[in-house]
């Protein structure tokens, strides 16, 4: 990247680059001479949490309806979806 300024004697300005890194981790700079770096974090994820299982009646005949809820909560720092899977064996 580079930037072309014109200055007249005595006159200073601040020249800013601007980038939208990728890849996560630390990454270094370097402009004319002085150098720094900066951090790249993972981006926020959602985290569910299922918990609360009601099963409703504990006990039926065959042919009868069953009631089954979880309650699932985001416990993450971003909106996200979340697939519940339910399993009778």
């Amino acid at each position: 990247m580079q930037k072309t300024i014109t200055l007249n004697p005595g006159e200073s300005k601040e020249v800013s680059f601007t980038i939208t890194p990728q890849t996560v981790g630390v990454h270094s700079v370097s402009v004319d001479g002085l150098s720094g770096s900066f951090t790249v974090l993972e981006p926020p994820t959602a985290e569910f949490l299922v918990s609360d299982l009601v099963i409703s009646p504990a006990q039926c005949y065959p042919g009868e309806l069953v009631s089954i809820s979880v309650t699932v909560r985001n416990i993450g720092l971003v909106a996200g979806s979340y697939t519940v899977t339910a399993e009778v064996l």
